[in-house]
């Protein structure tokens, strides 16, 4: 029987790709924003792709965030995707400053401008976008971000990236917590495996 993933939608955008993601690897996908199914969910997915301000700051303050706490609280599986990763740590310099769930410990910075490759001096552009080498599984995945989470526990950090002298994690996992900067549903293979890893054992 296919496990039952419920999946956010917090108009963060992106839910169908995810949609369809999560049935391919096998699961029964619920979408809402109703904060009473996503507080009774066993299995949670937060999708995103945009920017702090005004929309996460809803999340933070209302029942939402208080739905994804319970989640979190109670141990159920949680799978953060890009901004629904960066929405776990205390706040973001994203719009002036906003501020996170607090669930855990870190923070969201914008990638410095005047970036340059690794090793060279070329140029980088500011958003991230495009297929990056994840380690240590030597994995590609596809990114798409201004920001990255820094200062994050050091025993949280599962996987890490580079663009350019920058190194950040690329996911991190934190007891029943799971959280990618990637995009696992625009990443080919790679995503799905990830994906139907988190599925079956609550793991990415």
């Amino acid at each position: 029987m296919p496990r039952e993933v419920t999946v956010v939608d917090a108009n963060l955008g992106n839910l169908d790709s995810v949609e369809r993601a999560m049935v391919q690897v096998g699961a029964a996908v619920v979408v809402t924003g109703d904060p009473d199914r996503i507080a009774a969910a066993r299995m949670l997915v937060f999708p995103g792709q945009g920017a702090f301000g005004e929309v996460t700051n809803e999340i933070v303050d209302g029942a939402l965030g208080a739905a994804i706490r319970v989640v979190i609280g109670r141990g159920d599986p949680y799978l953060g995707i890009c901004v629904g990763m960066q929405l776990l740590f205390e706040d973001s310099e994203e719009n002036g400053g906003q501020r996170g769930l607090g669930v855990l410990p870190g923070h969201v910075r914008r990638f410095p401008s005047g970036m340059t490759s690794f090793p060279g001096t070329r140029p980088l552009k500011i958003p991230h976008v495009g297929w990056n080498d994840v380690h240590p599984i030597d994995e590609h995945f596809y990114f798409s971000h201004s920001y990255y989470v820094d200062g994050v526990d050091p025993n949280d950090v599962m996987w890490t990236t580079r663009y350019g002298t920058l190194e950040f994690p690329a996911a991190i996992s934190h007891n029943n917590i799971i959280g990618c900067q990637f995009h696992p549903e625009k990443s080919q293979w790679a995503g799905l495996r990830f994906l139907r890893s988190f599925i079956l054992g609550g793991r990415g």
